[in-house]
């Protein structure tokens, strides 16, 4: 089965969009005019729902209907995040399955070491690399929360197209982690901008995720690709591709 957004509604929503950012700054009325499209548009496009909560929050710093409210930069991105997804959307979205899929139910395994890398694994398919030098470890800009999504976000670039209609459970054991996920934002700029790109994998590919903090959970083998440490890999998963798959640069991964 399926849900379907009219285009005539799509469109309206592009153009109320376009016409907003064409300003610096836009009444409350405004933008609760907008809420309503993009709240109407969220219950087919359900991880669209993250790029809402940061225009609610700005829609609440005025009090009357007609003051004004300066739409700033993070505004301005996720506006741009909707405009560009339902620019190039059909207007149609198959209905996720009613239960979510663990990463031990998918085969799917991540994980990041502070100090080396970090690596993917799912039903024989893999991926590996050392950190890009713009986050070369310990760099404190970069929390062990981040490293941790970052991986996460790599999976869903190469193989959510295998994930369509599916709810999916990510297993973590960074608490910080799982509540990012969870929520689908984060303060943090750089952090936004792996989930931003983690949203538009799942609303490009019709797949939901969330995120169950796992106290301890590892899995040897996405240790060993995140310590680079191949051979070990390969005696974890005798079965794995003999290749692996070619990781997306950061500029890739991170929404910009």
């Amino acid at each position: 089965m399926e849900a379907r957004l009219p285009l005539n509604k799509v469109d309206r929503i592009c153009e109320f969009i376009k016409k907003l950012c064409r300003k610096k700054s836009c009444t409350k009325r405004e933008l609760l005019q907008l809420l309503g499209h993009l709240n109407f548009a969220s219950r087919v496009i359900l991880p669209g729902r993250s790029f809402v909560s940061y225009l609610i929050g700005l829609s609440t710093t005025v009090n009357d209907l007609h003051h004004y409210v300066k739409l700033d930069k993070e505004c301005r991105v996720d506006l741009e995040f909707w405009l560009l997804f339902l620019s190039s959307w059909n207007g149609v979205n198959m209905f996720y399955s009613r239960q979510f899929y663990s990463s031990y139910d998918m085969e799917l395994f991540t994980d990041a070491s502070s100090t080396k890398g970090f690596g993917g694994y799912f039903k024989g398919e893999w991926f590996y690399s050392s950190w890009p030098s713009n986050i070369a470890y310990p760099d404190k800009t970069f929390s062990m929360a981040f490293l941790e999504l970052y991986p996460i976000v790599v999976s869903a670039i190469l193989w959510g197209s295998q994930w369509t209609t599916k709810r999916i459970l990510f297993w973590c054991d960074n608490e910080a982690t799982v509540a990012i996920v969870k929520k689908g934002r984060s303060k943090c700029l750089q952090i936004m901008k792996l989930m931003r790109k983690l949203t538009w994998c799942a609303c490009k590919y019709n797949f939901h995720f969330s995120a169950k903090h796992v106290p301890g959970y590892q899995n040897d083998i996405s240790d060993a690709l995140s310590r680079l440490q191949i051979d070990r890999f390969r005696k974890l998963a005798p079965s794995a591709a003999q290749h692996p798959m070619k990781c997306p640069s950061s500029s890739d991964v991170m929404w910009s």
